[in-house]
């Protein structure tokens, strides 16, 4: 029979106030119980920047084991991977731009548990008078070890896939608004007023055949040329994101208002459902409920937090807008708050009413209550046919 951590170690005293003693004893004890196998166990803090890295590595105990500068490039990170090994290692990394990506891929490969750190949120936490990047490395790791790091949630690879697909598409579309904002301001300049829409082939052949003086025309045909490869960039991205038919993706379109790029989005920054506890927490993390001030006796509820993913605000709103015009439940639910609160306010109601139906569907499996069958399956043959293209 095995003997028992305290015939070795010895009991841990009731009043125990030492931190440090509790975590030594606490240690032996483990490594007597595995048969007296150390467990190496390390936290790591990764301080990265566009060129190079710095990392401290801590022990168990929180003594510094190792501080090294890597490049971020491709050698560097696999020197920093090499480093680490793959044994219980904990790794926070700074959250900076796109810069942690390479090293969180070629990290994730090692199976270590990665901790993307939200930078504002941790400096709440813990800010250094003196600043810099061996310092920060430490603080990260000594944090982290300590279990206060306040992080990020980082999807699996195929769904950070889809997030940057729908991103992609969002990003040539602001491209093409801004082109058509420069050919409406030449046609502002002649009093000419065009109602349709200036992307479709109608508004290019109007655009095409204007008499106008010959800089501008000029101007016009250099625009003309920018957009017609925007519309075929955005026509091609659509039909990759319409290739997604995962079970999700239709459950969220037979949500009104609710259409196959909506719902690529929205699923893809949710990432997984089962993250999210209730309906409020996914409102919340949305930035979709009201900020709350109190002092004393003093409470007040202000505007929405609008912290998050403000990728998911914004296809919430642009989806209530959609579906009080295509569903009467909806409408009347809008109605009602906006005779009240005013127009605004009533359509963050409507997301936030989008938001509870969001989470019933994905958690249930359930296609939702307020959608028609009909609607959906013709949203669904309209997927498929632009998937097609």
């Amino acid at each position: 029979m095995a003997k028992s951590a305290d015939s070795v170690t010895g009991p841990l005293p009731r009043r125990c106030c030492n931190a440090q003693f509790a975590c030594e004893w606490l240690y032996a004890a483990i490594n007597h119980i595995k048969g007296g196998k150390t467990m190496e166990e390390t936290y790591v803090g990764i301080d990265i920047h566009r060129d190079y890295g710095v990392a401290c590595v801590r022990d168990l105990k929180g003594e510094i084991v190792d501080e090294f500068q890597f490049g971020n490039n491709i050698e560097g990170i696999q020197k920093v991977r090499e480093k680490l090994g793959e044994n219980n290692v904990h790794v926070a990394i700074e959250s900076t731009g796109n810069m942690w990506v390479v090293l969180w891929d070629t990290l994730e490969e090692n199976k270590l548990d990665l901790h993307l750190v939200h930078p504002l949120k941790t400096k709440a936490i813990a800010s250094n008078k003196l600043k810099n990047d061996k310092l920060d490395a430490k603080m990260l790791s000594r944090l982290l070890r300590g279990d206060l790091l306040v992080c990020s949630y980082v999807p699996p690879r195929d769904v950070r896939d889809e997030r940057e697909i729908v991103r992609l598409r969002a990003s040539l579309v602001r491209l093409r608004t801004q082109v058509i904002n420069k050919l409406r301001s030449i046609l502002h300049k002649y009093c000419i007023r065009y109602k349709g829409s200036l992307r479709q082939n109608a508004g290019i052949e109007f655009l095409s055949s204007l008499e106008i003086r010959p800089v501008d025309k000029s101007a016009v045909q250099s625009y003309l040329e920018t957009l017609k490869t925007l519309n075929s960039e955005i026509a091609s991205v659509n039909a990759q994101i319409a290739k997604n038919e995962k079970e999700e993706i239709r459950l969220l379109m037979s949500i009104p208002g609710i259409d196959y790029y909506s719902a690529v989005l929205i699923n893809s920054e949710i990432g997984d459902i089962s993250r999210f506890p209730s309906h409020n927490k996914l409102a919340s993390w949305a930035g979709l409920v009201p900020s709350m001030h109190q002092s004393g006796t003093t409470f007040y509820n202000g505007n929405i937090t609008k912290e998050g993913s403000k990728r998911l605000r914004w296809i919430l709103v642009q989806c209530a807008h959609a579906s009080i015009k295509t569903n009467s439940k909806i409408n009347e639910f809008y109605s009602k708050i906006a005779k009240r609160r005013g127009d605004n306010k009533a359509i963050v109601a409507v997301a936030r009413k989008l938001v509870k139906i969001i989470y019933a569907v994905l958690s249930s499996g359930n296609p939702s209550l307020y959608g028609d069958p009909k609607k959906t399956e013709t949203k669904i043959k309209r997927m498929r046919t632009i998937a097609e293209k």
